[in-house]
């Protein structure tokens, strides 16, 4: 058994410069096992533990609620940014005019630490409504797409217990990349992140379920909560009363903000209408309180996390081999590639709405992600190069109808060298970045009269490059004037006139 001083230092190096465990394993030359249990220790008697009562500090006790309001607001903080016991001791000393000894600060510190570490523990218990405490779930709903076909989506609402506040976006999907755009979006709308999160076994989170409380989580999620810092809690299997706030939220939120059966044409926009449908629900008094909602989310709020200083960049990332097209598969849908990759090897990085493809670390194209079944997705500027070399398949491939409307009349109606002329400054406009333009390429052609390839390029430079015109010297105005008469004589005689020297 070590002595009380090395213990001492052991849990110094711990809570007060916040070391890891084998940071001070190697300081300190004790075995890991053994840093581990007197860092990590807190039950020790009362003669070992100093007294908390402001009587027990005769001069540190006036400053002590001060102390308490320093480190509370911490536990919102991340752990690199909390106080520690010299830094309060030096604050106490600047902005309190403290003076006591560092050695009473530092006691109080450790004990208020431990007993703040009981309090989360006692606060957790399922039948609590702790302040700062969420649940997450999906809700399934049905729409009218700008087709006025009907549609399936998926509302992600979030809810905090304490005072029934609920915030609700909706997705194309459940999946992961959905699951944390939502959450991402709630923790910046309201500014903050709860310090737990209670959710079901999502197979987007939650990779394999063990005995008890122990999961196995998918990476993605894993990473998500290192950088949010906030602690899941996941339900028992088949078990959706323990997160019963949230299940009640998510009907609510279905017949009060989806009946009747909304129109989506733009899921932006709906979900930019949402958050105002959320804040103006908020106005209601809470069930059991009687007092509005939004109040007691205003003192709700002052329990989250800080938000990380750096933005999360929410996708998954896979290599995919391209097939004979050139087009990646991803999710049973193909995403059309240059054909001259054929069976090469890409990136892709996907997010809950986009697809960005890649090859040999450069960006080729960025397509909105489908969640469509089998389907191909394509942009013919990814083929304007394949179709200099066969332009007799033009009309014939899938991607035609995307065309520009007057290059589709104009590739029908040439023919021969004609048409691969055409092809060939078709590909140099989308090259240039210049895809805009091609109709008004065509046009302006049309009314010159002239439509042949050379006459088209014409026409394409004529609004594409900026004429050059450089702009006059400015002189300045002091600028003397020059009176210079020069004597002429000597030209007068090699031009065979007179001197009139």
């Amino acid at each position: 058994m070590l002595k009380m001083a090395h213990i001492q230092y052991i849990k110094d190096l711990y809570e007060n410069e916040e070391k890891s465990l084998r940071e001070i394993a190697r300081e300190t030359g004790h075995h890991f096992s053994t840093v581990k249990k007197y860092a990590q220790e807190e039950d020790w008697n009362k003669k070992q533990m100093p007294g908390i009562q402001p009587e027990s500090y005769p001069v540190l006790g006036g400053y002590i609620p001060v102390i308490d309001e320093w480190m509370e607001e911490d536990q919102r903080a991340p752990r690199n940014q909390r106080h520690t016991s010299t830094r309060i001791y030096d604050r106490l000393v600047e902005e309190q005019k403290y003076a006591g000894s560092y050695s009473s600060v530092r006691r109080y510190v450790r004990r208020k630490r431990i007993l703040m570490r009981q309090k989360v523990n006692e606060g957790s218990l399922p039948i609590s409504q702790p302040q700062g405490h969420a649940q997450v779930d999906f809700g399934k709903f049905h729409y009218h797409n700008d087709a006025g076909k009907d549609k399936e989506a998926y509302a992600l609402t979030v809810t905090f217990p304490y005072s029934n506040h609920g915030l609700t976006q909706v997705f194309p999907s459940e999946n992961q990349e959905c699951l944390l755009e939502g959450l991402k979006r709630v923790f910046e709308r309201i500014g903050g992140v709860p310090l737990v999160l209670r959710m079901d076994n999502m197979t987007t989170a939650v990779a394999h379920i063990g005995q008890g409380a122990q999961r196995e989580l998918t990476e993605g999620f894993s990473r998500f909560i290192l950088h949010y810092r906030f602690g899941p809690v996941f339900c028992n299997p088949a078990s959706g009363n323990e997160k019963g706030n949230v299940e009640n939220k998510v009907g609510y939120s279905r017949r009060n903000f989806f009946v009747p059966v909304p129109t989506i044409t733009d899921f932006e926009q709906f979900n930019e209408k949402l958050w105002a449908s959320c804040e103006k629900d908020s106005q209601r008094d809470h069930y059991l309180r009687q007092v509005p909602m939004c109040e007691l989310w205003e003192e709700e709020k002052q329990k989250l996390l800080y938000l990380p200083r750096n933005e999360y960049s929410i996708f998954r990332y896979e290599t995919v081999k391209l097939n004979k097209y050139g087009s990646a598969t991803i999710d049973t849908n193909a995403y059309g590639l240059s054909p001259e990759l054929a069976g090469q090897t890409a990136q892709a990085r996907i997010y809950f709405d986009k697809v960005a493809l890649y090859y040999e670390h450069a960006l080729l194209k960025t397509y909105p992600r489908s969640y469509e079944k089998n389907k191909e997705v394509l942009d013919w500027t990814q083929y304007v190069g394949a179709l200099c070399k066969k332009p007799g398949a033009v009309e014939h491939t899938r991607f035609f109808d995307q065309l520009p409307k007057l290059w589709q009349s104009h590739l029908k109606a040439a023919q021969g060298k004609e048409r691969k002329s055409a092809l060939l400054l078709l590909r140099e406009i989308v090259s240039d970045g210049n895809t805009p333009l091609c109709d008004e390429t065509i046009a302006l052609a049309n009314e010159c009269g002239r439509t042949d390839s050379d006459s088209l390029r014409q026409c394409y430079y004529m609004i594409s490059k900026k004429e050059y015109h450089p702009r006059p010297l400015a002189l300045g105005e002091a600028a003397p004037l020059l009176h210079y008469t020069p004597n002429l004589c000597a030209y007068d005689v090699l031009s065979g006139g007179v001197s009139h020297a």
